[in-house]
């Protein structure tokens, strides 16, 4: 039975430990991260559509200021999140390719050049979506949901997390989530049970960091969402 590290926040990690199970692997849970809600501030005008390049945002975000948004076009990231998106309440949902500047083509190919976009997401966050969609006119007013908080194990904890066995297959959903595997593998002196590892990622950026480090087998998902990471579990 091959392992699986599975390092994502709660609750994906149970989800994805318990879909891992199903298939007959052996998952190993280790969440490297934990998301926190954040309050959100006053909003108010007019909008055109609301988007979303993480699905977290749509779960941590106040149901009752989600509730008011319901009737907006809905912009998701991809299948996963357009998924929960319909589920909350939106009555019109389009989705991207699993990355945000699909997405961001999506919406300047499906709004007016002077529409008002608003962007639920995390407070740390890559640049590219908002550029893309400000320099085709569009207005992105952001509002962070989210944080993502870097959780903390002692050094003695994760070698005998990590020991006896090598690990399998490692599945990567970010660069940050990369990172903190990486600085993981390092402080628990665990760099030989990863030596043959399959690391699966989501995107071409996140295998880079991991390659980078001296890792050969770096995989990247066709489809960035869990689902082409599990296409990769077979190949």
């Amino acid at each position: 039975m091959k392992s699986v590290l599975v390092t994502r926040p709660e609750p994906g990690a149970t989800r994805t430990a318990q879909r891992l199970a199903d298939l007959g692997f052996q998952p190993l849970v280790l969440p490297l991260s934990a998301i926190k809600p954040l309050p959100i501030p006053q909003v108010s005008g007019h909008y055109d559509a609301v988007a979303f390049t993480s699905a977290n945002a749509l779960r941590h975000v106040r149901e009752e200021f989600l509730a008011t948004l319901y009737d907006l076009p809905c912009f998701a990231v991809g299948s996963s999140t357009a998924q929960i998106a319909r589920a909350k309440g939106f009555k019109q949902v389009l989705s991207g390719n699993g990355d945000g500047l699909s997405l961001a083509a999506q919406i300047n190919n499906s709004t007016s050049e002077n529409a008002r976009i608003l962007y639920l997401t995390g407070r740390v966050r890559a640049p590219q979506f908002e550029d893309i969609l400000g320099q085709s006119g569009r207005r992105v007013i952001a509002i962070p949901v989210y944080d993502t908080i870097l959780n903390h194990y002692e050094a003695d904890y994760l070698a005998q997390f990590f020991e006896p066995s090598p690990v399998d297959i490692c599945l990567l959903y970010s660069k940050r989530g990369a990172l903190a595997l990486l600085a993981v593998i390092g402080k628990a002196n665990a760099h030989h049970l990863f030596e043959n590892a399959q690391f699966l990622c989501l995107s071409d950026n996140i295998a880079h960091i991991v390659s980078d480090q001296g890792f050969r087998h770096v995989h990247v998902a066709r489809v960035q969402d869990e689902a082409g990471l599990f296409e990769l579990l077979h190949t």
